[in-house]
């Protein structure tokens, strides 16, 4: 990406500035988030096993403060190298390969079309959920730690105010 990037850890929403043209686009802490997920489900690892880092490329340049996992160019590779404890062995690795790429869909445009489908109708759906105490919008959001930790659930917008949830059907 070009241009100046703002956004902070738990907005929804990034923005980069291009000149005088502003555009928004998904947090990708939450988008890999997901990602990180559904590894861990695929690969049936436990959560410290993977660690999310999201990569600028590009001259773009950060005009709020960024997580620790959210590096410019060739700045991941001293994060990535900060990790210092083996969790997987060779054998590990190797199987984790393969269950990735068995589990892989091809990649073609077929696949994308549903991809880009499948989310257009996951903002639709959450666009029109709204709060049933106080007329907010729900947003989707998933719990960090305790027993629920991971799973998904409906909250209101307007949380701490208004604490409605509501399960993920």
């Amino acid at each position: 990406m070009k241009g100046w990037i703002f956004g902070g850890e738990k907005q929804a929403q990034w923005t980069q500035k291009l000149y005088r043209k502003s555009f928004k686009f998904q947090n990708p802490l939450r988008q890999n988030y997901k990602h990180v997920k559904a590894m861990e489900s695929l690969l049936d690892a436990p959560p410290e096993t993977i660690h999310s880092v999201v990569v600028f490329a590009g001259d773009s340049e950060f005009k709020t403060p960024m997580p620790s996992n959210v590096k410019k160019q060739g700045a991941y590779i001293k994060y990535i190298r900060s990790f210092r404890e083996e969790v997987l062995d060779d054998r590990q690795v190797k199987e984790a390969i393969e269950r990735i790429q068995a589990g892989r869909l091809e990649p073609n445009r077929e696949t994308h079309r549903k991809h880009v489908e499948h989310l257009k109708a996951k903002a639709t759906l959450a666009a029109e959920k709204k709060c049933p105490k106080c007329g907010s919008d729900m947003v989707l959001r998933a719990a960090k730690k305790g027993t629920y930790a991971g799973k998904r659930f409906w909250g209101c917008s307007s949380f701490p105010k208004c604490r409605v949830m509501l399960n993920v059907t």
